[in-house]
């Protein structure tokens, strides 16, 4: 399944938010991925995939839709599991 510009672009700013701490290597490693698939949706070098969101929530512990579906979150919900008080 292709993703929407949107969804790409969140997957993309998930991706460089894990690069931060980790390498593309390393994220890739974690995945079970190839290096250049994390490389290249990470810098828009292409859209990624469904399969791939998938992985890269499992790894950042978000949920699919938080990842797909960026937003405001409410500052009484916690961004990773949308759960509230």
């Amino acid at each position: 399944m292709c993703l929407t510009r949107e969804e790409s672009a969140a997957l993309r700013a998930v991706l460089q938010n894990l690069n931060r701490s980790r390498t593309w290597a390393q994220i890739a490693r974690e995945i079970g991925v190839c290096t250049n698939t994390v490389r290249h949706a990470g810098t828009g070098r292409s859209p990624g995939s469904a399969g791939l969101a998938v992985r890269v929530a499992r790894l950042a512990g978000l949920g699919l839709d938080r990842i797909l579906n960026p937003g405001p979150v409410s500052s009484t919900v916690c961004p990773a599991c949308g759960r509230g008080p």
